[in-house]
Order: structure tokens, then sequence, then C-alpha cells
């Protein structure tokens, strides 16, 4: 393993191109079109360091890829999406019914989310807040 440096611009663009659960590692080997987890180089691993690498931690918190926490409620009949370093906006819910209305509500959502550097996993946390309170789209 070797330890790199990089700006918080290159950072960003890691994070940004990462999918939920996801290493910075298994974010470069897909941007490199490299194989997961081995190359000719590679040094054979031990059994006992294969499996203590495939192992979830169960101590420590669970990494983030977010650099900026964001949170997402409904309060009032308005689905509320604000981050900790200041931006925040509310949109008013329409019927559940009304699908329409509800899917240009979530989509305006997600881009203000979006246009403040949200990752996936808070865009999906987003899509979360309504569903969990019953406010459901299908394709």
């Amino acid at each position: 393993m070797h330890t790199i440096t990089v700006t918080e611009t290159v950072w960003q663009a890691i994070a940004s191109r990462g999918k939920f659960g996801e290493t910075e590692d298994d974010v470069l080997r897909r941007v490199f079109d490299l194989p997961a987890g081995s190359s000719p180089n590679d040094v054979q691993k031990t059994k006992e360091e294969s499996d203590a690498s495939t192992k979830r931690r169960s101590s420590g918190p669970r990494r983030s890829l977010a650099t900026d926490r964001m949170s997402s409620y409904l309060s009032n009949n308005q689905l509320h999406v604000s981050f900790v370093s200041g931006p925040s906006s509310s949109w008013t819910l329409p019927s559940k019914t009304d699908k329409k209305s509800l899917r240009a509500v979530r989509e305006k959502a997600i881009v203000f989310a979006k246009k403040h550097g949200a990752t996936l996993g808070q865009e999906n946390a987003v899509k979360k807040t309504l569903t969990d309170a019953g406010y459901h789209l299908t394709k």
C-alpha cells in the first residue's frame, strides 16, 4: 500500500465519481479500467491478510465520502434540504397522488443538492425522505 497526497480539487473529483460504499481505490481502479483488487505487480497476500482486508471493521465510525453533512426532512408539508456549510432550501409538497408535481419537487431538491456537492448517497437520502413519508414514485 502507498499513501499519496492530493489537493482538495482532486479529492472532490474522486469523491464525485464514487458510488455508495466504494473506497478511493475502488474509484481509481474503475477510472483507470483496472481489475478489482489485483494487478500483475501485487505481491501474493496471505490468507490472513486477504481475510482481514475483506472484513468490515466493527470498531470506529463508518467512513463517509461526503465532505459537507446534509440533512433532509419534512416539516409543515415542505421538503427541507440543508447543508452544514449553510445552503438550504425548501419546497412545498403536493398531494401524495399528484405524481407529476411530486416528481418535479424531487428533481428540484436533487438538483439543489448536486449543485452544493452532494454525494450519490446524499441524493438518495433526499429520495428516501420522501418515500419514508409515503410520497412514492414509480417509473
